[in-house]
């Protein structure tokens, strides 16, 4: 009888700390930029990746709640805004369009962004939403 009863605490135990564990896996205040690779070289990441900085037809335009990365060349924007400035940490409010000439503008609501002044005028941005993450290298 003992045994059946330890048994039973065991097996709910088990299935706690696995849900423990799932609900922790799942968390949307999952930090980006932590065990991040990130390649300090200014680029930008989300359905493409483009080489900022280089002579391709891409640019940046930053400001202290918005980016935005132009190809005028093919039409193409997309635009980050977002509330809180360009200091360190989480940020409020964020939205991602993607505007292409031609075609209706897809907006995507971030479930996370984050900035990171790395220093010597470099900012990497972190975001996800949509079912995926990117980044935004630049120096300002």
């Amino acid at each position: 009888m003992m045994t059946v009863q330890l048994n039973m605490l065991w097996r709910t135990i088990t299935a706690i700390l696995l849900l423990c564990v799932f609900i922790t896996s799942c968390s949307k205040e999952e930090l980006l930029t932590e065990g991040t690779d990130t390649d300090a070289n200014p680029h930008f990441t989300w359905d493409i990746t483009v080489e900022l900085e280089q002579p391709n037809n891409w640019s940046v335009t930053a400001f202290s709640e918005k980016v935005a990365i132009t190809n005028i060349a093919e039409g193409k924007q997309y635009l980050l805004t977002w509330k809180g400035g360009l200091s360190t940490g989480k940020k409020s409010e964020a939205i991602l369009k993607t505007i292409v000439r031609g075609e209706q503008t897809k907006t995507t609501e971030l479930d996370i962004l984050e900035v990171k002044d790395s220093g010597n005028n470099i900012y990497e941005l972190f975001l996800r939403g949509g079912g995926r993450k990117g980044e935004i290298v630049f120096t300002k």
